[in-house]
């Protein structure tokens, strides 16, 4: 049986406090800082942290009875965020998870809904932000409304507009980040849904519901939307019958095989029906609307059967029970018909065009992954760089890949301490590299030192932690 990590972890934690970080601040020496959001880089600079933060930066700092950290010239970027990830789909998946986030340099997390109670998933919140337990900063989303019988186990159940507004009551009072609406809400729950958002001063994000046109969402002031494939949809002309379809099925009693065999059918008619000029008006309404977009395209992966080897490193860092439940028949691979699995790449292919046109258009992306144990073969920490070189692939320059994992997420959640710059007065998530990510990510794969809450975890540190996963079991 595998043992948990969180003791392992909280000894991570103990050597830190006790051992190399044995005082409130930490200077960090000779580091080339990258700003990027402009590309500009300044070399020869020392930061000095102190309480979290970052205090000071110069070229020269003195500074006394504090912890150093020889940068020797490397490249020092903001910590990564993942802004779509499920660490909550197991009881002990944060064991795993979390030093895998951390071992990939990602310093900042937004989970979009799990099984645990919403009072456990903010009592790890907590440990984390005392720094009881090293993780990455996490952002509680997860607060998902479907219709019934609900998607999945745990949601907020909503088939009335009168539902949505008492469950965003709720969803209130109780203090999550932001309402995410789910595939199944119909129209009228959906709009009621996110007025009531809109009045408590909720975010709301998620899905696009199955039923409602994407143009409705923009019009109804959703701030964020999870994946990808309702763009290049609402890109086809044939967008609203498709919408009737199901919601002629629905309204006549349709059970979920038919609902997944009519959803299906959309990628033949998205393919035969696609138009480039309707594709450019839906995405100048999406700049216009500043809808944030949570793409996930590194989920297409799984369905195009792009699994790592069973040896794989990233495979034996997991626990024996998620790769036997993984290699398990899976509901989703299922329900792929034959015609589905012929214009797969097709559909992938599409879906990246559509996103190198949405970029271009100034539509505002969150680098995202989805990865959870309740996902096959999507990898805490690892699949989100995998999805910035698929960014890159599409069309995006390394520099603008990473703005959408460094820049564009704690300014989307509103953060007051992090904003994407490295400046005095932010919060010290960082990450030390060994080569100039603007000129290419695959140095993200091996971080020098990665510095999360002003706490550094050094190289050795990183390995350590790399070394516990692979002997976990």
């Amino acid at each position: 049986m595998k043992k948990s990590l969180l003791g392992n972890i909280m000894a991570i934690a103990a050597v830190l406090v006790i051992g190399s970080v044995t005082h409130a601040a930490t200077l960090v020496t000779d580091v080339t800082l990258v700003d990027v959001e402009t590309g500009e880089l300044v070399n020869g600079q020392s930061l000095l942290i102190r309480d979290g933060q970052i205090a000071e930066i110069a070229t020269q700092i003195d500074a006394e009875g504090v912890d150093v950290l020889d940068g020797a010239g490397g490249y020092l970027i903001p910590g990564l965020w993942d802004s779509h990830v499920h660490i909550f789909s197991t009881p002990t998946e944060p064991d795993t998870a979390l030093p895998l986030y951390l071992i990939n340099g990602v310093t900042g997390i937004r989970d979009m809904g799990g099984l645990w109670p919403f009072e456990e998933q903010r009592a790890l919140q907590s440990r984390i932000e005392a720094g009881e337990i090293i993780g990455p900063r996490l952002i509680l989303s997860g607060a998902w409304v479907d219709a019934s019988p609900g998607s999945w186990p745990g949601m907020f159940l909503a088939d009335t507009p009168d539902d949505a507004q008492a469950i965003v009551d709720q969803i209130s009072s109780e203090g999550w980040a932001a309402v995410k609406s789910y595939s199944m809400l119909n129209e009228r729950t959906y709009l009621a849904l996110a007025e009531a958002a809109a009045a408590k001063g909720l975010p709301l994000v998620g899905h696009i519901p199955e039923r409602v046109a994407l143009g409705t969402a923009i019009m109804a002031g959703q701030d964020g939307m999870e994946h990808f494939g309702r763009i290049p949809m609402a890109c086809s002309t044939e967008e609203a019958g498709m919408l009737d379809a199901l919601r002629y099925a629905m309204s006549e009693g349709a059970d979920v095989s038919r609902v997944f065999s009519i959803m299906a059918e959309r990628n033949g008619i998205i393919l035969r029906t696609w138009d480039s000029a309707l594709c450019s008006d839906i995405l100048g309404q999406m700049t216009d609307a500043r809808l944030h977009v949570s793409p996930t395209l590194v989920v297409a992966d799984f369905y195009l059967g792009n699994w790592p080897a069973p040896d794989a490193e990233r495979m034996r860092m997991l626990p024996s029970s998620v790769l036997e439940a993984w290699g398990k028949p899976d509901f989703r691979l299922e329900a792929m018909t034959d015609e589905l699995r012929a214009l797969a790449e097709d559909s992938v292919a599409l879906d990246r065009h559509v996103f190198g046109m949405a970029h271009a258009a100034g539509v505002p992306i969150l680098a995202s992954s989805d990865a959870s144990f309740a996902n096959p073969y999507l990898f805490h920490g690892f699949s989100l760089l995998d999805e910035l070189e698929i960014y890159v692939s599409a069309g995006l320059t390394p520099r603008e890949a990473l703005f959408t994992a460094t820049v564009a997420p704690p300014r989307f959640f509103e953060l007051d301490d992090q904003d994407g710059r490295i400046t005095p007065g932010r919060r010290a998530d960082l990450v030390l590299l060994d080569a100039n990510p603007l000129d290419g990510l695959a140095t993200l794969r091996s971080p020098r030192a990665v510095i999360v809450g002003g706490k550094v975890l050094d190289r050795a540190m990183l390995e350590d932690m790399r070394r516990r996963l692979l002997l976990a079991d």
